[in-house]
C-alpha cells in the first residue's frame, strides 16, 4: 500500500485546490449564460434554473457518502475517479442539443463534482499538521468562495452572443492539467478504522427527501403552492427525511452519524453554512439576470461587475483562515461579522429603484457581499472541521459540503419561486387595468419572468416596475435568511482547548534517618 507521508503539502494543496476551483466555477458559470441558453435551447426561466439547481442538488446530496468512500478506499483514488467523470460530463454538456439533455448532463457533471468536493478538504486536512492547518484551510476556502464568485466572470468571457458551449468545453484542457497534478502531488491517504460499508438505505432516503423538497420549491409557482402535487411533494419530502433520521439511528455504520449533531459547534456551523449559502449563492443567478436583461449588460460586463467582490474574497479568505485558527473558540466572531456584512448588502439592495444603476445601487452591495463571503467561508470550514477529530475529516467536510450545496440549491429554487410569484401576482393585473389586451399582457409577463422590461410607453413603465418590485422581494427574503444564518453563528462556540497540565513536582527525597 502506498505510504501516507506527504513530502510537500503545498503541492498537495495546489493540486486539490486546482480541481476544487474547477468545480466551484462551474456552479455559477451558467448564470451569465442563462439568456443565451434560453434563446439557443428555447428554455423557460424555470427550466434554465435547473441547470444550476440539478448540479447543486447532486453535489449537496452525495458528498457525505463520497467522503466515507474516500476514507475507506483512498481519498486520492476516489478524487481522481470523480475528476475524470467531471471532465467527461463537461464535454457532454458542451454538446447538449436540448435543455433536457443539458440538465441530464449537468446531473452527471454534478455527480463527478460530488465525489471530488469533500475529498479536497479531507486531503488538505490530512496533509497539514494542526499548527499549519488554519492557513491551508483558509486557502482552500478562498479557492472555494473565489470560484463561486469568479464563475460569472469567466462565463462572461466565454459567452459571445448565443454561443455558450465553451463554458463547459473549457474544462477539457483544464481537466487534463488537474489530472496530471493529482497523479503527481496527491498521495494516498485513508482512514483504516472507517467502517467498510456504505449506508445505501440512508443515502436513498436522503436523496429522495431532498429532491422532493427542492423540486417542489422549483415548480410551486407554475403549479400553485396549494396544488395537490406541490403539497404532496413537500409532505413527502419531510416524511422521507424523517425516515432518513430513523434509519440512521438504527444503522451500525450510518451515512451521517446523528450523534455528531450533539456537538453544538458542528451543528450550528452546518446550519449557518446552509442558510448563508442559500441567501448569498442562491440569489446570485437572479442578480446576473437583473444586470443583463434589465440593466442591459453584456455577459462580459455582467461577469466583470462581480470583480470587486471577487477581489475581496481572494484577499480575505486566507486571512480568515489564519484568524480563525488564532481566535480558536471565538472563531464565531468572524462568521457573525461576515454574515452581518452580507445582511447589510441585502438591506442596501432594498433601495433599488427603476432609475438605479450599477454604481449607485449594486456596487456597494457587491463590496459588502465580498467582504462577508471572505470572512465567513474559511472561518466556517475551520470551525466545523476542527469540531471533530481529524480522522473524521472526510465525514465533517462531506456534511459541510452537503449543507452548503443543498442550501444553494434550495436558495435558487426559493428565490426563483419568489420572483416568479411576484411577477405573476402583480404584472398581468396591472397591464390589463391599463388597457393592454390579454395576448399582449401574456407576452409582456413572459418577458418579465426573464427580467426583461418589454413594451412601450405605459406598458414599459409597468413591466419595469414589476421587475424591480419582484427583485426587491428577493432582497428582502435574502435579508431574512441571512439574519437566520447570523443567529446560528452565535451558537458556534468551540470549547477552549485545555491547557496542558503542569508536570507534578518530583517527590522530595526522604531525609536520611539518623541513629538514635
Amino acid at each position: 500500500m502506498p505510504a501516507r507521508s506527504i513530502p510537500n503539502p503545498w503541492l498537495t494543496l495546489f493540486a486539490a485546490c486546482f480541481g476544487l476551483g474547477m468545480l466551484m466555477v462551474d456552479t455559477f458559470i451558467v448564470n451569465v449564460a442563462f439568456p443565451a441558453i434560453g434563446r439557443s435551447l428555447d428554455a423557460s426561466l424555470s427550466a434554465a434554473e435547473w441547470t444550476v439547481s440539478a448540479y447543486v442538488l447532486v453535489t449537496g446530496v452525495f458528498p457525505v457518502a463520497m467522503g466515507r468512500l474516500g476514507d475507506i478506499f483512498g481519498r486520492n483514488r476516489l478524487y481522481l475517479a470523480g475528476l475524470v467523470l467531471f471532465i467527461l460530463a463537461s464535454g457532454l454538456c458542451g454538446l447538449a442539443a436540448t435543455i433536457e439533455q443539458l440538465i441530464a448532463f449537468r446531473v452527471l457533471q454534478g455527480f463527478g463534482a460530488a465525489i471530488m468536493m469533500p475529498l479536497t478538504l479531507s486531503i488538505v486536512t490530512a496533509a497539514f499538521p494542526p499548527q499549519r492547518r488554519g492557513l491551508a484551510i483558509g486557502i482552500w476556502g478562498g479557492v472555494s468562495g473565489l470560484g463561486l464568485i469568479a464563475g460569472p466572470i469567466l462565463g462572461g468571457l466565454l459567452v459571445i452572443g448565443d454561443q455558450w458551449r465553451w463554458i463547459f468545453l473549457i474544462n477539457l484542457p483544464l481537466g487534463l492539467v488537474a489530472v496530471i497534478a493529482a497523479l503527481r502531488w496527491i498521495p494516498y491517504s485513508a482512514d483504516p478504522s472507517a467502517p467498510r460499508s456504505i449506508d445505501w438505505p440512508g443515502l436513498s432516503a436522503l436523496t429522495a427527501g431532498l429532491f422532493f423538497l427542492v423540486f417542489a420549491l422549483n415548480r410551486a409557482n407554475d403549479l400553485g403552492w396549494t396544488s395537490p402535487v406541490i403539497v404532496s411533494l413537500l409532505a413527502g419530502g419531510v416524511a422521507v427525511l424523517a425516515l432518513f433520521f430513523a434509519i440512521e439511528r438504527r444503522r451500525t455504520a450510518p451515512l451521517i452519524d446523528v450523534t455528531l449533531f450533539r456537538n453544538r459547534t458542528f451543528l450550528a456551523g452546518c446550519l449557518s453554512a446552509f442558510m448563508f449559502s442559500a441567501a448569498v449563492f442562491g440569489s446570485q443567478p437572479f442578480t446576473s439576470l437583473l444586470m443583463q436583461n434589465y440593466l442591459g449588460f453584456s455577459p462580459l460586463q455582467g461577469g466583470l461587475a462581480f470583480l470587486p467582490a471577487t477581489g475581496l474574497v481572494a484577499v480575505l479568505m486566507p486571512v480568515s483562515g489564519i484568524l480563525g485558527q488564532r481566535l480558536g473558540h471565538r472563531v464565531r466572531l468572524l462568521i457573525i461579522a461576515g454574515s452581518i456584512s452580507v445582511a447589510i448588502s441585502f438591506a442596501y439592495l432594498l433601495t433599488f429603484t427603476v432609475e438605479s444603476r450599477y454604481l449607485d445601487a449594486l456596487l456597494p452591495a457587491f463590496i459588502l457581499r465580498g467582504l462577508g463571503i471572505g470572512l465567513v467561508m474559511s472561518a466556517t470550514s475551520y470551525a466545523v472541521v476542527s469540531a471533530l477529530p481529524v480522522e473524521k475529516s472526510g465525514l465533517a467536510s462531506g456534511t459541510l459540503t452537503m449543507a452548503r450545496n443543498i442550501g444553494t440549491s434550495a436558495g435558487v429554487a426559493l428565490f426563483g419561486s419568489v420572483y416568479l410569484h411576484g411577477i405573476g401576482q402583480r404584472l398581468p393585473e396591472r397591464l390589463l387595468a391599463d388597457g393592454t389586451d390579454p395576448a399582449a399582457a401574456d407576452r409582456l409577463t413572459e418577458a418579465a419572468t426573464h427580467f426583461v422590461p418589454a413594451g412601450e410607453g405605459p406598458a414599459f413603465a409597468i413591466t419595469s416596475t414589476a421587475v424591480v418590485e419582484s427583485f426587491l422581494i428577493i432582497s428582502l427574503v435574502g435579508l431574512v435568511v441571512c439574519a437566520a444564518a447570523t443567529a446560528a453563528a452565535f451558537l458556534v462556540r468551540p470549547r477552549r482547548e485545555p491547557a496542558p497540565a503542569a508536570p507534578a513536582p518530583a517527590p522530595m527525597a526522604a531525609a536520611p534517618r539518623t541513629a538514635p
